[in-house]
């Protein structure tokens, strides 16, 4: 008897613990960024494009990251010795932990990301790909369970690649939650 009466309370008071639990095991997120230019980012200017991310939840603060991102700009040489405009594109793709403070109204993350960066341009064979970090983070504003705004994603970026080499990111756009 006194087994039955625990199974009862058991399976009382499982499913309201399960309701508590509102945590994504998924979150994909897309949207917009933007890249300025440093000094050292020679040909490139400062550039706009898309980012985008995957992120799995372990733990309510532990998740991991994979994100990708790819800006494109363009600088008028005219005056100068190139004598056109040139045009480039640089892309992100990192991976790395997150941790995340959540609660009712948003959830603030933080992450430190490795992996790579490319940078491309219309001139000849000025191109180069090279290992990159990451390390930033960021606010989503809940819409409802399953969607938030991604109010803002700060990253500092450092690369060996010559169009990358110490900068930020700023991006912002919509995460799904799954």
């Amino acid at each position: 008897l006194p087994g039955a009466f625990a199974l009862f309370l058991l399976i009382v008071i499982s499913p309201s613990a399960f309701a508590q639990d509102d945590l994504p095991r998924w979150e994909v997120f897309a949207g917009f960024s933007y890249l300025p230019a440093g000094s050292e980012d020679f040909p490139r200017d400062n550039s706009y494009g898309v980012q985008g991310s995957i992120a799995g939840n372990l733990t309510r603060w532990f998740g991991f990251v994979m994100d990708v991102g790819a800006q494109h700009g363009s600088k008028d040489f005219t005056q100068l010795f190139i004598g056109g405009t040139v045009k480039t594109t640089v892309y992100e793709y990192l991976a790395g932990p997150r941790f995340s403070i959540r609660t009712g109204r948003a959830n603030v993350f933080a992450h430190a990301l490795v992996g790579g960066a490319s940078g491309r341009t219309n001139i000849g064979s000025f191109s180069d790909t090279e290992l990159a970090i990451g390390l930033g983070g960021g606010v989503d504003i809940h819409l409802s369970k399953r969607i938030a705004i991604r109010a803002i994603q700060f990253d500092y970026l450092g690369s060996f690649a010559e169009m990358l080499e110490n900068n930020t990111r700023v991006g912002a756009g919509i995460v799904f939650k799954f």
